[in-house]
């Protein structure tokens, strides 16, 4: 009788159970993260992700960011290509605008005022995945969950290469020898 209400005891621990817990994570690093670009022009980040999990694959479906309040992305802000990383692999990618590789990226507004800046986070969706299905957050056999945050911080600067006035040397020479020249024909 002991023994039976032991097993029904144990049958019943076991279905109210917690499952055990995996150690998949991951490190997210938004490349860089803090950028800053002229008024009119388009910035953009580039990115490190780094599948720590010993067994599962890393499947991200999904970015989102904070507002930006300096300029405006476009149709297509997330340049991210959705990648699939195996287990202890590291997927990177830094901001390239020519074939439009990274991130994210924002135009900046023509309007922006120069020192405002926009921070904020980017944020990665997917899951954990068995080696057998590594497309199984995409086929929504495993659900997109929240995975890692970075952070971002955008300032407004003003446009690169703008001229500094200065006087020209020919010119302070030039105003140099008038004045010597002036000195000697006052003297005499």
């Amino acid at each position: 009788m002991q023994r039976f209400f032991l097993g029904v005891v144990l049958a019943v621990a076991s279905a109210f159970a917690a499952p055990a817990v995996r150690g998949d994570s991951l490190v997210f690093t938004v490349l860089p993260p803090d950028i800053s670009g002229s008024p009119g022009e388009t910035i953009g980040w580039g990115y490190s992700i780094t599948n720590n999990s010993t067994a599962d694959y890393l499947d991200i479906t999904n970015v989102d960011s904070s507002l930006f309040t300096i300029g405006s992305a476009d149709s297509t802000p997330f340049i991210f290509s959705f990648v699939t990383i195996a287990p202890g692999e590291t997927e990177m990618q830094a901001y390239d605008p020519a074939n439009i590789l990274g991130l994210f990226e924002v135009a900046i507004d023509p309007n922006a005022t120069l020192g405002a800046m926009d921070s904020g986070f980017f944020g990665l969706y997917g899951a954990f995945c068995d080696p057998s299905d590594p497309t199984c957050a995409e086929n929504g056999d495993s659900p997109s969950t929240p995975l890692a945050t970075g952070e971002y911080s955008a300032t407004v600067t003003p446009p690169r290469g703008t001229p500094i006035p200065e006087p020209s040397s020919m010119l302070l020479l030039l105003c140099g020898i008038c004045e010597i020249g002036l000195c000697f024909w006052t003297r005499q």
